[in-house]
């Protein structure tokens, strides 16, 4: 996992990559995809879809809480990156209020920014897609996380 300076201060990730050792002591669905190399590091194959989708469900579950399913034909986002996001939205924002709402244009599967930014911070989003299969599957991870209350979903 690349982390660099230009992450975001605030960025849980930044001086603290994920313990993926740990990690794979408690979440068996992450645990089948890590490796113990030569040195006895536990590696992970970030070329392997599998992979990177249940370290994407494992950082969000357990650094946030939340529960979502990605299918694997479809992107599969990185919780640091996007966590990167939301905090530059959060500073562009600082002192407008404390119900802010927002529009992801193209959420996909995971739903990821609005998820992120309805449970770290309360804000509303209207979350749109146009592929039917990203459309179901964000709904349900909206469902699966009791966000529908903060994150309305609009297919077209």
């Amino acid at each position: 996992m690349a982390l660099n300076k230009s992450m975001h201060p605030r960025n849980r990730y930044k001086d603290k990559p994920p313990d993926f050792a740990y990690l794979a002591s408690k979440y068996p669905d992450f645990q089948k995809h890590v490796q113990i190399n030569l040195l006895g590091r536990v590696m992970l194959n970030f070329k392997d879809p599998e992979a990177v989708r249940a370290l994407t469900c494992t950082l969000l579950k357990e650094d946030f809480g939340l529960t979502i399913e990605i299918p694997l034909e479809r992107l599969i986002p990185t919780v640091p990156l996007r966590l990167n996001y939301i905090h530059w939205v959060e500073d562009l924002t600082e002192g407008q209020g404390s119900s802010r709402r927002g529009i992801d244009i193209g959420t996909g599967a995971s739903c990821i920014y609005p998820l992120l930014g309805a449970s770290m911070n309360g804000w509303f989003f209207l979350a749109t897609e146009v592929d039917d299969i990203c459309y179901n599957y964000a709904k349900k991870n909206v469902e699966q996380n009791n966000m529908a209350g903060l994150i309305k979903g609009v297919f077209s």
